[in-house]
């Protein structure tokens, strides 16, 4: 019987266990029997290695040290060490962190049939993006340590810990140490010891962090009233499903607002236009660890245009990626053109896809270009995809809007303004002299470029084994040479 294994292998362990842990024990143990198979779960066969291998392996090092009050379990399988320490200590907040989604799926079928409370999951690996409330981690992963202090740092508190469960082996893991490892954490146990009763031997490793990196959480409290914003939590709020609008790309023009997303955009954007008649965005327990991007949220919350979602509702949204923050501001005006262009090189943009323009946009500010006109049918330059590509570009940018590119033909033509189209039967680039100012205009993607443009053509030389360049890798290539030689 399992029930006898555990009753014995804790005893020689000199652990206590009470009948209610015994019987949660045997329970794991058959959940994992039963789902195996199909959940790869582990490898180790017979009860007695199982106990010993996995049950007292996972809790026998805390004889040594005291547990903190809240712990991820980095890499935890089939939920060890975690699963474990949660039954011995039921007061103890555990995150169990695991990518693989079958695994996650047993794990929260275990959790749900052993009864434990306090159990959250995170179905994803844990990089230098995932941020965890908790004071300490915990991992029988096989990553060296250095890599693990590495990318548990930004969301560690001062004086949290982080515990690896090693082979006796493992003393490259202090050689390996980092210059930032050695800055930011003091190793307080370094310890081999062997499995009573057993000739398994391992080595506990607890490091704790001595310096603060500052952190600050903005999460939905259960007191509304007490959320360091405005909470939203239903996709029926009139907010949100606007913000749902925007972050998809529609209804720009008839809201009048735009999404941004991503620290470095928004941090440009305030910098340039002020925060006035803006709104910011966070996912609900969202942490910021830098503290002049931190300012810019204290302003919003000052201000009253702070909004924290639930995290369900903000996973919904098009234009986010991770738990960037997002930006709802004032949709810029688009002039219409007057048939007029300035000095320098004018590009004309009739992209239909807003990923394309985003990224013409981008080059184009990148080289010196200050205005761009679009065709009547390209995308809008303020998509969140255009917004993204550009990397905040589009800020930087008059836009007027033209008419097709058949008619802006026309009107150059009347207003003898230069052109350079580009094709790849034209004249060689290299060959080229710039006008003092010019109209340039690309291919289109399928289409091509219109005939009426073909005899003021020029080409970027190309080797036979490919057909054309992407439209707006063209044109990035002609505003570098025409930058250079300007």
């Amino acid at each position: 019987m399992i029930e006898h294994k555990i009753k014995k292998y804790f005893s020689e362990a000199k652990i206590a266990v009470t009948e209610k842990q015994i019987g949660q024990f045997s329970q794991y143990y058959n959940l994992i029997v039963e789902n195996n198979h199909d959940n790869d779960l582990t490898r180790i066969k017979g009860e007695d290695q199982f106990v010993i291998k996995h049950f007292i392996d996972s809790v026998y090092y805390t004889k040594f040290l005291t547990l903190p009050e809240s712990l991820v379990d980095i890499g935890t399988g089939a939920g060890f060490p975690g699963i474990p320490l949660k039954i011995m200590n039921p007061g103890l907040h555990l995150i169990l962190a695991e990518q693989r989604s079958r695994r996650v799926e047993f794990l929260k079928l275990a959790v749900k049939e052993l009864k434990l409370d306090g159990v959250e999951f995170y179905p994803h690996k844990v990089t230098d993006k995932s941020f965890f409330n908790v004071k300490g981690v915990v991992t029988r992963a096989l990553e060296d340590a250095p890599e693990t202090l590495s990318r548990v740092e930004h969301f560690l508190p001062e004086s949290g810990v982080v515990i690896f469960l090693k082979g006796p082996d493992a003393s490259g893991d202090l050689l390996a140490l980092t210059e930032s490892n050695k800055k930011n954490y003091t190793i307080e146990l370094d310890r081999n010891y062997t499995l009573p009763g057993t000739d398994y031997s391992r080595k506990i490793l607890l490091f704790r962090k001595g310096r603060d990196t500052f952190r600050k959480i903005y999460k939905i409290m259960k007191n509304e009233n007490d959320t360091q914003g405005i909470a939203i939590t239903s996709e029926e709020n009139k907010t949100y499903k606007e913000i749902k609008r925007l972050a998809a790309g529609d209804g720009i023009k008839k809201i009048g607002a735009v999404a941004v997303a991503g620290k470095k955009i928004i941090s440009d954007y305030i910098a340039k236009n002020g925060s006035a008649d803006l709104k910011l965005l966070l996912p609900d327990d969202y942490t910021e660890t830098d503290t002049g991007f931190d300012a810019i949220i204290s302003g919003f919350r000052t201000s009253g245009s702070l909004y924290i979602l639930k995290k369900s509702l903000y996973n919904e949204l098009e234009v986010s990626t991770g738990k960037t923050p997002i930006l709802i501001a004032p949709l810029p005006v688009i002039e219409e053109w007057k048939g007029v262009i300035g000095m320098g090189c004018t590009p004309v943009i009739p992209f239909q896809d807003p990923l394309n323009v985003g990224s013409a946009v981008r080059s184009a500010a990148g080289f010196g270009v200050t205005q761009i006109i679009l065709t009547s049918d390209a995308a809008n330059p303020y998509h969140p995809k255009s917004i993204r590509a550009s990397s905040g570009a589009v800020f930087e940018i008059e836009f007027f809007r033209g008419p097709s590119l058949g008619d802006i033909f026309d009107i150059a033509g009347k207003s003898s303004i230069e052109i350079i189209a580009l094709d790849k039967n034209g004249k060689d680039i290299a060959e080229v002299e710039f006008p003092a100012g010019f109209m340039l205009i690309p291919g289109v993607e399928g289409p091509g470029l219109p005939d009426i443009y073909l005899d003021k053509s020029v080409s970027i030389p190309l080797s036979d084994k490919i057909e054309s360049l992407n439209a707006s890798v063209a044109l990035s290539i002609f505003m570098y040479e025409w930058n250079r030689k300007k």
